[in-house]
């Protein structure tokens, strides 16, 4: 068993978009925090630009696009070097996909800068949103439990396998200007008032799993396979939304869930600024974590 000042020189790191500064319980992961450019202001997410900021900026700059961006290569190794000054000599760096964001490249690149003074690991959840938050708060544990790092990686490998995630969104704009659909897709889908169910895949790509016409299609679509998972095996399941401005399709959706899946009173936590970036300002959407 690893001795508790063992266990204290080493930490668990995650990103903004983990939605972990929304998360009502105390922990010890850090977060190591993306940039967000509107217009020619840049903030950094969860610190200048919280949630309910940036749905207000979307809903009052409807013509405009923000950008996302990961800290510099100098801010990163600030912020290593900062752990290493606390006395950590070990972190576990928990990132959303490499298919949806480059800040696990970004950190895999200063590990060599790095080599000599602190021991980094990557993992990549291949996910994001607090799917990927979860998977930190679960490292956490396995180190407070005395594992191994080897153990704690195999164990997040076997997570990262179960883990889903389901997003409907009100308007493809986002989407097509993320690159996400073709413009000229997108421009006739959002004539035709498609609805897409967006799904992140095994290969922790973000992906139209079905073309509905209705919002509230694809928030059955959702109950169904949640029911479909759910069925056989067991899961935590929360649910998504992208602030103030989808408070009545996130109640709607819950509602569903109820009816459907017999599932009430599940935890909700809104969609970070950077997330919040792609997919636009009237999302909502339910993440399933194995248990």
């Amino acid at each position: 068993m690893t001795s508790q000042s063992q266990q204290n020189k080493r930490i668990v790191v995650a990103m903004s978009t983990s939605g972990l500064d929304y998360h009502p319980e105390a922990h010890g992961v850090r977060i190591l925090r993306l940039n967000i450019r509107t217009g020619a202001d840049t903030f950094i997410d969860g610190e200048s630009m919280d949630c309910e900021t940036f749905q207000r900026w979307l809903l009052s700059h409807p013509n405009e696009l923000a950008s996302t961006s990961p800290p510099s290569q100098l801010n990163l190794r600030k912020f290593f070097l900062g752990l290493m000054d606390e006395g950590y000599e070990e972190v576990l760096f928990i990132g959303m996909s490499s298919a949806l964001s480059k800040t696990c490249e970004h950190v895999r690149n200063i590990i060599p800068l790095l080599q000599n003074q602190m021991k980094i690991h990557v993992f990549d959840t291949r996910t994001g949103t607090f799917t990927e938050g979860l998977m930190a708060l679960e490292a956490e544990k396995c180190f407070a439990k005395g594992w191994s790092m080897k153990k704690t990686l195999q164990h997040l490998e076997h997570l990262r396998v179960y883990q889903q995630v389901y997003f409907g969104v009100d308007n493809l704009t986002y989407l097509v200007n993320n690159g996400r659909l073709s413009r000229a897709s997108g421009l006739l889908a959002n004539f035709l008032n498609i609805k897409p169910l967006i799904h992140v895949n095994r290969q922790g790509e973000a992906e139209v799993a079905e073309k509905i016409f209705s919002t509230n299609r694809v928030m059955q679509a959702i109950a169904d396979r949640i029911n479909d998972l759910t069925y056989s095996d067991h899961y935590h399941v929360f649910t998504l939304y992208s602030g103030t401005s989808s408070a009545e399709l996130h109640r709607s959706l819950q509602r569903v869930l109820a009816e459907q899946c017999g599932l009430t009173d599940l935890p909700s936590y809104p969609i970070s600024p950077v997330v919040a970036a792609h997919i636009g300002p009237h999302a909502f959407g339910a993440g399933l974590f194995k248990i």
